[in-house]
């Protein structure tokens, strides 16, 4: 399935994000992730449990059914499963069952929650992104709400998307600077697991820096800045805001020119479709809740004008694909790479 070989496109064995914490409460929901459906709930307790949403009875939907206590009770024939799949009651039997229905591992790292769909015996928590790395719920910084965005497209042409902001230019034109994006010099590096590549820009004082910054932050001339954008895994990836280097007249950079990163958290629903959760970190004006709203808002309408991108390209893909063959050039460097690594985990997860 384009663009990777085989019968299979997402990973398997990965830790992906099932749901924003605020999302799963003692009311179920199912969400299907990875072409299953998966029922999730808090248990008394708190802690979120993810089981396969189907009753292996008749496949009523098991969120139709209520929690009683830990357990969930289908709403069909009243079949009952505690928070570890188990079957423990079974009305017409007046006993339950040797049947077990199927979980999830789930770990809960605040905002997100987090689910393994694969080998159960390989989900190792700390396969998870460092959030110390991406300064996500860390001392000294700060993010706004999540935001969760549904494609009706396949997981990898998001990444295709985060992987060559050669677009920023033309679809996000209300960015300051965005212009600076068109041709710039990309550098591309591998290091500590995960893939590089990060655009060296020159930029003087924009509305986006009076946007981010403050007007009290403002500074004259040319300074030296980075784009910066990491490949953790199919499952997230980080882009930064303009990461200032250097500035013309100053010895060192002015500390409220504060680094902020933008989260891609990618969870595939279906071959066709995805979940697109999404927030931003930052390590300046942390007690801003103004400035929370803006950006939430302002990043919203970027990963918005992307959606609707996204969606438009999957809607003649397939005929398109089968019609003509892609042109690849130089600014598809990383997402070539990175469609390679992806590739490499799904011929591992298939041999």
């Amino acid at each position: 399935m384009y663009p990777f070989q085989g019968e299979k496109s997402f990973v398997a064995n990965r830790w992906y994000v099932a749901a924003v914490s605020d999302e799963i409460t003692r009311t179920p929901i199912e969400r299907t992730l990875l072409d299953l459906p998966v029922l999730l709930y808090r248990a008394e307790d708190g802690s979120p449990v993810a089981m396969y949403g189907l009753c292996p009875h008749r496949y009523f939907p098991l969120v139709k059914g209520q929690l009683v206590g830990d357990a969930i009770q289908c709403g069909y024939h009243g079949f009952t499963f505690d928070k570890s799949g188990k079957c423990v009651f079974i009305p017409t039997q007046n006993s339950g069952s040797g049947y077990t229905q199927r979980t999830f591992p789930v770990v809960e790292k605040a905002p997100f929650v987090w689910i393994w769909m694969g080998d159960a015996e390989l989900a190792d928590e700390s396969l998870i992104v460092d959030y110390a790395a991406i300064g996500l719920s860390q001392p000294g910084w700060t993010h706004p709400r999540p935001i969760h965005l549904h494609l009706k497209g396949r997981y990898q042409l998001l990444i295709d998307n985060l992987m060559d902001l050669t677009h920023v230019a033309f679809i996000h034109k209300q960015i300051g600077g965005s212009e600076a994006f068109a041709n710039a010099k990309v550098i591309y590096e591998e290091a500590d697991g995960c893939f590089k590549a990060t655009r060296p820009l020159a930029m003087p004082w924009t509305s986006y820096h009076d946007f981010l910054y403050g007007p009290e932050a403002r500074f004259e001339g040319m300074s030296q800045t980075e784009s910066r954008t990491v490949f953790f895994g199919p499952e997230y990836i980080t882009t930064s805001g303009p990461v200032t280097v250097s500035i013309e007249g100053y010895d060192t950079v002015p500390e409220g020119l504060g680094r902020l990163f933008f989260h891609h958290v990618i969870t595939p629903e279906t071959e066709h479709s995805t979940h697109y959760f999404g927030t931003t970190s930052r390590e300046f004006r942390l007690d801003d809740p103004a400035l929370d709203e803006m950006l939430r808002e302002a990043d919203l309408d970027v990963r918005t004008q992307d959606v609707e991108a996204i969606d438009a390209i999957e809607a003649r893909l397939e005929k398109a694909a089968a019609r003509e063959r892609e042109l690849l050039v130089r600014s598809d460097t990383a997402a070539v790479k990175v469609r390679g690594i992806i590739q490499a985990m799904l011929d591992r997860e298939a041999a």
